[in-house]
């Protein structure tokens, strides 16, 4: 049964409105990672968007293979890697290569993209989005995993004749990750084995897994939740009030994937905090902020399974949302890591031996 994890989850994304560079962002969020290493993190994640201000870096394997030189212990992911736009055997070899640079320590996180900028300068139909993405997952677990070393693949989406593979990863088998919300690809990833980066509400994911004899606890579940952590929670809004109400606006102010405008409903931090204190938080990124002990009464329930996100064992933390101040940003991990997670790993320790699992 799988233990407790907890993973920081951001992608190095720069406020040009406050005259951030790309590269001044990029070198931030490598700081937060070799810190989330020196505090006992176990996953630093990053994700994959281009063309807009959305999560994520356009190279996440040249981002996650700088943080994997520079840290010891962390794993590194991608949270979550957009496939449609890319070449599944290129993408095979940026894996292999980010593993051999972590000497194992990758994690593959994938799903089908999500903005209209993307599908529409790369070419790709929105439609098209979850068949290549599959094709590709399987032909990249092929290349990884499937132990030919000469073998050709003719497929709806993408052919290559005599794929002759060469690079192979440190890691027997690659964790991946399936990022989606949606029952069919839920219930795809459990019936392949992945580990989840979303929540298994519908109860698909768990069917998948059955066809395979296997059960949610024994495989790695949870998602992102936007976290500031100060000593009073006024100082915790603070410093999540403005940050969280831009990424609200970003995600709620963008193009649907057939290029048309939403209702343009500009979001106030007024409105930021009034949803995110309301007790069932209806926004995309309402931020959870308070003291140590409020996140422990925030996450205890969730580590129980007892909220309609279900069974989960991996928290992400995004901590460092565009616009945050750093000394913030370290504040909220330090005091998570030292007098939070203790407690979440020990009652996560009695979930697990009340479910079969090793205590």
């Amino acid at each position: 049964m799988q233990s407790l994890r907890f993973s920081i989850i951001q992608g190095p994304r720069h406020r040009a409105d406050k005259g951030e560079t790309a590269a001044q962002a990029w070198k931030a969020y490598i700081d937060d990672a070799v810190f989330a290493d020196k505090l006992g993190y176990d996953g630093f994640w990053s994700g994959e968007h281009h063309f807009c201000f959305a999560s994520g870096v356009s190279s996440p394997y040249i981002f996650l293979s700088e943080v994997a030189a520079r840290t010891e212990q962390i794993r590194v992911g991608t949270s979550v890697a957009c496939l449609p736009f890319h070449d599944p055997i290129r993408i095979a070899e940026d894996i292999a290569a980010v593993d051999i640079v972590s000497n194992g320590r990758f994690d593959f996180g994938f799903g089908v993209g999500s903005q209209y900028e993307e599908f529409h300068t790369f070419g790709i139909d929105p439609k098209e989005r979850h068949g290549r993405t599959w094709e590709m997952a399987d032909l990249i677990d092929r290349c990884l995993h499937g132990g030919e070393e000469v073998f050709s693949h003719e497929g709806k989406y993408y052919n290559f004749p005599e794929i002759r593979w060469i690079f192979d990863p440190v890691q027997r088998r690659i964790p991946f990750f399936w990022g989606g919300f949606g029952p069919q690809g839920a219930k795809k990833a459990g019936e392949r084995g992945y580990e989840l980066i979303s929540y298994d509400v519908t109860g698909q994911y768990s069917a998948g897994l059955a066809t395979r004899d296997e059960r949610i606890e024994d495989h790695v579940v949870g998602f992102v939740h936007l976290t500031s952590i100060a000593p009073t929670r006024q100082q915790a809004w603070d410093a999540v009030a403005e940050p969280a109400t831009w990424v609200n606006n970003v995600y709620g102010l963008r193009k649907e994937l057939d290029g048309t405008l939403p209702e343009q409903v500009r979001r106030t931090p007024e409105e930021i905090y009034a949803d995110a204190t309301s007790g069932s938080p209806q926004l995309q990124f309402s931020p959870f902020f308070g003291t140590p002990d409020d996140a422990i009464e925030h996450f205890l329930p969730i580590v129980r399974g007892e909220t309609p996100l279900g069974f989960v064992n991996h928290i992400g933390l995004e901590v460092h949302t565009p616009g945050a101040n750093r000394l913030d940003v370290r504040r909220t991990m330090t005091l998570f890591m030292q007098e939070v997670a203790p407690v979440l790993r020990a009652e996560s320790r009695k979930v697990r031996a009340a479910r079969g699992g090793e205590a």
